[in-house]
Parts: C-alpha cells; sequence; structure tokens
C-alpha cells in the first residue's frame, strides 16, 4: 500500500492537471473579474489569443499551403490534360445520349419564359442585322460589290446581251398579231391627227432637213439636168411632151397662122430647143432656180390638205400592207443588224450615263428595300424560323459524328483556354482573394464554443492521450517518490 497509493494518487494529479490544461485552451470563453480584478488566465489561450491565432494561421495557409504559386502549379500539372481530356469525354458521350431538344433542355433548367427570352433575342437580332444594313457604309459597298461584279466584269458583253435580245424581240414583233393591230392602230390615229394639222410643212419638217434638200439641189443641179436630159429623150415623154405643146398651140394660137405653120412643127422646134438649151448653164441655173422655188412653194402645203389627200386614197387594207411592211422591214436581216449596230454605238456612246443611272437607281430601290418594314418583318422571320430549327433539334444531332479527334481538339482547346486562364487570370484573382485575409476572417467569426468543438472533434483521440500521458506520468512519479525517500 505504500507504493500504490502514491502512484494512484500521482496518476490522478497527472490526469487532472492535463485535462485541466486542455481545458485551458477554450474556457472560459471570456474575461473573468473578482471584486473588479481580472482573474488571472481568463479568459482562456485560444479566446484570448484568437486574433494573433487566426492571423497565423491565415498567413501560414496563404504564404506556405494555397499560395498562388502553389496553385498555379497544382492546377497545370500534367495530370489536369488527362482530367480534362476525361471530362470532354464523359460529357459528349452524355450528350449523345440525349433525346431533348435544345429548347427541352433549356425549359428544364427553369429560366422563366423561354418564349418571351426567344421573342426578345430574335428582335436583337433582326435590329442588329437590319442596323448594319442600313448603314450608309453597307449600302456604299453593295453598290461598289454591283459595280465590279456586273458592270466592271461584264460591261462588254452588255451590249451583245442586249443585242440579242433585242433580235428577239424583233423577231417576234414580226409574227406578233396583237404587235400588228397596234402598229395599223398608231397609222390611223396618225393620219387622223395630220388630216386636223394646220402647220404648213416648213413648220413640221426640221430646218436642218429643209437646209440641206436645198443644199442638195444646188450641190446636184448637173445630176438633175442630166436626170431631165434623159428622161425628155425618152420616146413616151418625148411624145407627150410634143402632145402638150401642139394642143396648147391649137388653143392659143390663131388659125391663120396654122394654115402656114404647122402644129406639129412648132411642139417639134419647141422641143429640139428645150433639148438643145439643157447644157447652157443659164437655163441650169434656172432649172435650180425653178426646183427650188417648188420645193419652197410645196413647204407651204398644209399638212392637213396633204394628209387628206392621202387618207382619202388609204383603206383598211393599205394601211394593213404599211403595217406589214414595217414589220417586214424591221425584221430584214440587214435591217435588223443596221438596226442593232445603230443602239449598240449609242449604248457604247453613253455607257458612262446609262452605267450611273442604273448605279443611282439601284442604290435609290436598294436603300428603299433596306429600309421598309417588309425588310424587317422578312428578316425577323427568317431569324426566328432558323432558331426555331435549331432549338427544335435533339441535342445528340449537334455531336453524333463527334470522333476521337474531334474529342482531342475540344480538349486541346479547352486545355488552351484554362491554360491561359491560370496563367495570366488566376493570379490576379487570388491576389484580389488574399486567401491569408479570408482565413484569418472567417477564424476570427468562428464561436469559440464552436472552434472547440471542432478542434476536439478533429484531435479527440490525441487529446485523451495526452490526459491518459499526464496520468501515466502522474503514476511515474507517484512510484519515484517513495523510492527517493528510501533513499535518503
Amino acid at each position: 500500500m505504500r507504493f500504490i497509493i502514491p502512484i494512484i494518487v500521482g496518476a490522478i494529479i497527472g490526469y487532472i492537471t492535463n485535462w485541466l490544461a486542455i481545458k485551458m485552451l477554450f474556457r472560459p470563453y471570456e474575461e473573468k473579474k473578482f471584486l473588479g480584478l481580472h482573474v488571472p488566465f481568463t479568459p482562456g489561450l485560444i479566446p484570448k489569443e484568437r486574433d494573433r491565432i487566426a492571423r497565423s494561421v491565415g498567413k501560414t495557409i496563404g504564404e506556405y499551403l494555397l499560395s498562388p504559386e502553389i496553385i498555379i502549379g497544382a492546377l497545370s500539372k500534367d495530370k489536369m490534360d488527362y482530367h480534362i481530356k476525361l471530362w470532354v469525354e464523359s460529357n459528349i458521350n452524355k450528350l449523345k445520349e440525349e433525346d431533348r431538344t435544345i429548347k427541352a433542355f433549356i425549359m428544364d433548367l427553369n429560366y422563366g419564359n423561354i418564349n418571351r427570352l426567344l421573342e426578345l433575342v430574335e428582335g436583337k437580332i433582326t435590329e442588329s442585322i437590319c442596323f448594319k444594313l442600313r448603314e450608309d457604309k453597307f449600302q456604299q459597298k453593295s453598290i461598289d460589290l454591283i459595280e465590279e461584279y456586273i458592270f466592271d466584269r461584264y460591261s462588254n458583253t452588255f451590249p451583245t446581251v442586249i443585242n440579242e435580245k433585242l433580235e428577239l424581240l424583233l423577231n417576234d414583233l414580226s409574227s406578233s398579231n396583237e404587235v400588228r393591230m397596234i402598229l395599223e392602230e398608231a397609222i390611223c390615229n396618225k393620219v387622223n391627227q395630220l388630216s386636223n394639222d394646220e402647220r404648213p410643212l416648213n413648220e413640221v419638217i426640221p430646218e436642218n432637213i429643209i437646209y440641206e434638200t436645198k443644199a442638195f439641189i444646188s450641190d446636184h443641179n448637173e445630176d438633175i439636168v442630166n436626170i431631165l436630159e434623159s428622161l425628155l429623150k425618152d420616146p413616151i415623154i418625148e411624145y407627150k411632151i410634143k402632145k402638150s405643146i401642139n394642143t396648147f398651140v391649137q388653143k392659143n394660137v390663131s388659125k391663120a397662122i396654122t394654115i402656114f405653120i404647122n402644129p406639129e412643127t412648132i411642139s417639134e422646134k419647141v422641143y429640139r430647143t428645150i433639148v438643145l438649151n439643157l447644157d447652157n448653164d443659164e437655163v441650169s441655173r434656172n432649172i435650180e432656180l425653178i426646183i427650188t422655188a417648188a420645193f419652197d412653194k410645196f413647204l407651204e402645203v398644209k399638212v392637213k390638205d396633204i394628209s387628206m389627200g392621202i387618207s382619202q386614197k388609204i383603206d383598211d387594207k393599205e394601211i394593213s400592207n404599211i403595217s406589214k411592211g414595217i414589220l417586214t422591214y424591221i425584221t430584214n436581216r440587214e435591217n435588223q443588224d443596221k438596226i442593232l449596230n445603230i443602239i449598240e454605238e449609242k449604248i457604247k456612246l453613253h455607257e458612262s450615263d446609262i452605267q450611273n443611272t442604273a448605279l443611282n437607281f439601284i442604290s435609290k430601290e436598294l436603300k428603299a428595300i433596306l429600309n421598309s418594314e417588309a425588310m424587317y418583318n422578312n428578316i425577323y422571320l427568317i431569324i426566328h424560323s432558323s432558331i426555331e430549327n435549331l432549338l427544335n433539334r435533339p441535342i445528340s444531332s449537334f455531336i453524333e459524328n463527334i470522333d476521337e479527334t474531334s474529342i482531342k481538339n475540344i480538349a486541346s482547346f479547352i486545355k488552351t483556354i484554362f491554360s491561359d486562364f491560370i496563367m495570366n487570370k488566376l493570379p490576379h484573382i487570388i491576389e484580389l482573394f488574399n486567401i491569408s485575409k479570408v482565413v484569418e476572417e472567417q477564424i476570427n467569426s468562428f464561436d469559440v464554443a464552436f472552434a472547440e468543438e471542432l478542434i476536439v472533434e478533429i484531435a479527440n483521440k490525441e487529446l485523451k492521450a495526452i490526459t491518459w500521458l499526464g496520468a501515466l506520468l502522474g503514476g511515474i512519479m507517484g512510484v519515484l517518490s517513495p523510492l527517493l525517500q528510501m533513499i535518503k
């Protein structure tokens, strides 16, 4: 008993001492006072030094355990490539078996009124497209493209194309009864119109034509005389002239004279005199004056006088023949070529004006179309239809053709983005996050009782071992104490 009692007492003292020491780490939670004086060892060590402990733990974690370098290094390890590829494969395989449409998938996420959201998206896309289309820059670019791809590249072919179309048109005109009837009606209307025209011919015929006609008579007087000479030598004309002179003599010359001079002789003499004097310069000039005077007199005739004389002699058959004649003339190959050549020359002559006019017209019409409500509505319908078709497709349809190579490419793309984020963005985020400060604030926010419960729960076994170690040490000291007394 001499040795047992010290051992038991020492063990109890050691156990209680360590237990109390552990409890004093946390308790009391607050400072205690007695008669206004501070009670020693209050509050417990951890509550008393919580700020310092929190700051120290935060610094340790932030600078040594979770520093930016350590986090970046951990995320940059080669095994991340494997995990990224595994993640991509896993998600793609899941999506390949997904039968839901994209629209159903979105609706299952409970994002609210999906239809209203789609309307807003479609409207915004349409407005954005229309805004871009209505910009002066886009319209000018469109006009430039039209000019480049149509006028610049195919300008040489325009006359050919036009000629081909005109040739077909001219051929169609010749066989069209409708055109023939329109032409006949136009001829009748024009004849009737001219029949009421009080203007003389010199007001109708352009001055340049009148001038050129008189110049022609003057320049070709010799030819005209030659023609008259050849006409006078024609037996039929000779007979008619002599007959006219003979008749004139018989009517205007007394019978007494005709007894001695035969009228036929007179007509013969007159005829010969006319023929022989045609070569005379004075006669030639007189002929010119006569023809010019006759032309001037003709120009004084009213249009209606000529037109009425013509209209009285023209019937429906004649009008039909005239229209047929016009159509035949137009469809004649040689005449067609002449018409087409004239048109081609006119086009080439005014090519620049035609091009500018066409571009101005296109620009005006293009602007009107792009700014129209119909344009907006059509684009909206296209966008709506496209989005609906897209959303109503199964998710699996978008990735059904993805093979291993594509998966590797996707994983590589994600890794590139992830690596760029880690190297360029994450350090700044960690710096802003301030792990040390967050840990410190979090520890300081813990209730002391909760912190005690947490630590005890984590280190319960170790704390019990410490208390029992105290009991063991107390027991050993209980054994040593009698032994030391015996030695004395």
